[in-house]
């Protein structure tokens, strides 16, 4: 299966099912291998042996985070954001449904047609049965674990309250997307004004 995408200029590019390695994958972002390390770094990303390469997951993930530093999103908001998403992801136990090194992006394959739900920003995974008061949450793993130290009421680990701090997050960087969409408007219309 082949996963169609658009380029700078518009056209389709199509990333192979089996991953691309880090050189592909920059070419396909349109960005230096410094600049995507620089993303992968300070984001904790898992990065992958060359035999594996880079899924369709992966390099979607990077896309929409580059899309956000495109609307002058501070790194360091994304970074926040992102670290709430796997918080709230944990706490509904996405990460023991997989062996994934990639668990918390593996999503981001996913299309969003809007009758799926509520999906995270970052990461799109679809969150909105999980997080209804009283609903089954047939997904998560009810085996014996460990016992905490300290019950997640204790540590103020409650799904609920982590994601109401991710909407605070979410609402606040998609307000400043949609105030600097005008400049990147005004930014396009200057550009075909002195272009040939």
């Amino acid at each position: 299966m082949r996963q169609d995408n658009k380029d700078n200029s518009g056209a389709r590019k199509v990333i192979p099912r089996n991953g691309k390695t880090f050189p592909e994958m920059c070419q396909f972002l349109g960005k230096s291998g410094p600049y995507v390390h620089n993303l992968q770094s300070k984001m904790g990303l898992y990065i992958p042996t060359n035999s594996d390469g880079y899924s369709n997951a992966y390099i979607i993930f990077l896309q929409t985070i580059i899309s956000l530093r495109t609307f002058s999103i501070p790194l360091d908001d994304i970074c926040q954001l992102f670290e709430t998403e796997k918080k709230l992801l944990k706490l509904l136990k996405i990460d023991s449904l997989t062996q994934s090194k990639t668990w918390y992006l593996d999503a981001c394959n996913m299309g969003h047609d809007g009758r799926e739900g509520r999906r995270l920003l970052l990461t799109n995974h679809a969150i909105d049965l999980h997080i209804k008061p009283n609903a089954i949450q047939s997904n998560l793993d009810f085996g014996a674990k460990e016992k905490e130290l300290f019950s997640g009421h204790e540590m103020g680990e409650d799904a609920r309250k982590v994601y109401d701090v991710y909407q605070r997050q979410c609402d606040e960087i998609m307000s400043r997307v949609k105030d600097e969409t005008c400049v990147l408007e005004r930014a396009l219309d200057w550009l075909i004004s002195v272009s040939p």
